[in-house]
């Protein structure tokens, strides 16, 4: 379930329990709490992520055709909310799309939500909302809003002793990149309040760019944000020590550990470091090369028995948002691949399997490894089974049909059967790709585009014609994004002698005139040792006309044009020779 109050978004799982054809739930809104937005999931279905092991996903079970179901709710006096459409538009078009995986909203049906209830309350005109409204409206209409909204601008920098109106403003000039403008509100606002939001935003901008911390400067760090920000809270103290104990594991400090592990306040923080530290060990994939396996194992253990630990006190699981039987299959996913590799074949296989039998879904690499363990220890009849179960249900794995031919041929059976299961596989992860680029462009082509590239010539998407087109949308501020260049310049590498493939890196989203925007580029690209085509999205029309909400967020375009696969994935060569197929 999602909702907003006073200008947050939450979101919260509650227990339902089902009577006939309904579902039943007992939940206590926060007062101004106009509309909840929620999904059904099971939470005995979890789907592990090998490329993200970060958040664990809920199996979805109904999301009304990803609608959302919407409850309105009433005041103390019975009645409904003025603000309760404007309201479910802002959940509608940004939380709740991610938080409960629900289909894209257009902007102009976002619109006329905003516009239908200011018909009827034109003093909602006031509230922060209208911002929003603004915002929407300029991407669907652009330069023809510009007006509006240095009108609105002028109106917020006008306005006396409010900080929260002056962030409004420099968010406009930020929109419109309106550098001069910007710079001179942000100013203002530091001049008035130093230590306000912008002040915040600042501080942790500084201290999250920076290359050289240590454990002395990140403590200096937490006790300058404290005094600072009058903010001592848990969650404040956490995200320092989180980076602490991430890099004592780096720099395998074993001795400081436990005394940083005691200091944290949420304890599911603790498997989560531990678990990447072993995850990143263990290579991710059972072909990448792996280090540090024996310690891997020591802390991908510790991590387990933590979690078991916390899973005996029923009670503790509700100081957490994340589900702990969720998070424990996360770091069994981890252990197994630690064991096989340390040549653990039937622990490997054990502890996947507890996964797998379960019901807790894994992505297609979980699976992956899963066919490899269960080859290993169970044979070629039930790893055949498990194969053409997860094939014929529409996984898309090129892996696994590999290793299904292999079987087929180890076993002398029919080609020609292997060869219908292929085909019907390829159909149904086709027609699965399709459906969900579809519900987000509406369709499958590539709309064309034009831009410069940091020699200031133009490039545009239709001058590569019968090529496959590889784009991946980042910026110089996206830690991720530029944690995720090595692969990708390595990816270029092994593509260099194939004409029939382009790469190109789309910088978005950076809020700086042209000139400057070039030159932090083209200084990314030198400093990194990085021979990428970068092309540069100034007014951010490419990556509005992708849809793209986070980055970095890479698409394939194939040979007519067609896009046949957008998002992340641990294996994007498997995907560019799909396409090139």
């Amino acid at each position: 379930m999602v909702y907003q109050n006073k200008e947050k978004f939450y979101s919260k799982s509650i227990p339902v329990r089902k009577v006939d054809n309904n579902y039943l739930f007992s939940f206590k809104a926060p007062d101004s709490t106009a509309v909840l937005i929620f999904s059904l999931v099971d939470g005995s279905k979890e789907i592990i992520q090998s490329s993200s092991l970060i958040v664990p996903k809920r199996k979805i079970v109904d999301n009304n055709n990803e609608d959302g179901f919407v409850v309105f709710l009433h005041n103390g006096k019975g009645k409904r909310f003025d603000f309760e459409t404007i309201m479910f538009a802002r959940l509608r078009n940004s939380f709740a799309k991610y938080a409960l995986e629900l289909k894209p909203v257009s902007n102009a049906t976002i619109i006329q939500m905003f516009e239908d209830t200011y018909r009827f309350y034109p003093e909602l005109r006031k509230e922060e909302s209208y911002l929003d409204y603004l915002t929407v409206l300029y991407k669907e209409k652009h330069d023809a809003v510009k007006p509006k909204l240095l009108v609105y601008a002028k109106l917020m920098t006008l306005v006396q002793n409010d900080e929260i109106k002056w962030m409004r403003a420099k968010s406009i000039y930020q929109l419109l990149k309106m550098v001069k403008e910007q710079q001179i509100i942000e100013n203002k606002i530091l001049s008035a309040y130093p230590n306000g939001q912008e002040a915040e935003q600042r501080f942790w901008d500084k201290f999250y760019n920076q290359n050289d911390r240590t454990e002395a400067s990140i403590l200096a760090s937490k006790d300058e944000y404290i005094s600072r920000f009058k903010d001592s809270s848990n969650n404040i103290k956490d995200r320092f020590y989180n980076i602490i104990v991430s890099q004592l594991l780096d720099k395998k400090e074993w001795n400081k550990l436990m005394r940083y592990e005691c200091l944290i306040h949420n304890k599911l923080l603790i498997p989560y470091i531990n678990n990447r530290f072993a995850w990143g060990s263990s290579g991710k994939q059972i072909d990448n090369q792996s280090s540090d396996l024996e310690i891997a194992k020591m802390l991908s253990r510790k991590s387990l028995d933590y979690t078991e630990e916390l899973m005996k006190d029923l009670s503790t699981s509700d100081d957490y948002e994340e589900d702990l039987t969720a998070v424990h299959n996360m770091l069994l996913n981890t252990f197994a691949l630690i064991l096989y590799k340390l040549g653990q074949y039937e622990a490997a296989f054990y502890y996947q399997d507890e996964i797998y039998k379960r019901g807790g879904e894994l992505d297609a690499g979980g699976l992956e490894r899963y066919a490899v363990y269960a080859q290993k220890v169970k044979g070629v009849i039930y790893t055949k089974q498990v194969i053409e179960q997860q094939l014929l249900g529409g996984l898309n794995s090129p892996i696994l049909i590999k290793q299904l031919q292999s079987i087929y041929k180890q076993l002398q059976l029919p080609e020609n059967e292997f060869n219908t299961i292929k085909e019907k596989s390829n159909l149904l992860a086709k027609q699965k790709i399709s459906e969900s680029i579809k519900a987000k462009f509406g369709v499958t082509k590539a709309n064309d585009f034009i831009l410069k590239n940091l020699k200031g010539q133009n490039i545009s998407l239709s001058s590569f014609k019968n090529k496959v087109v590889i784009i991946d949308f980042w910026a110089t501020w996206c830690v991720p994004c530029l944690a995720s260049f090595p692969a990708m310049q390595e990816l270029v590498n092994n593509y260099k002698q194939d004409s029939s493939v382009v790469f190109l890196f789309i910088d978005v989203w950076e809020n700086k005139s042209q000139q400057k925007m070039q030159e932090m580029a083209q200084k990314l690209m030198t400093d990194g040792n990085y021979n990428f085509n970068v092309l540069l999205d100034t007014k951010d029309k490419v990556v509005d006309n992708f849809r793209v909400d986070a980055i970095p967020a890479k698409f394939i375009i194939d040979k007519t044009g067609e896009i046949v696969f957008m998002g992340e994935s641990s294996n994007i060569a498997l995907e560019i020779e799909k396409a090139k197929n």
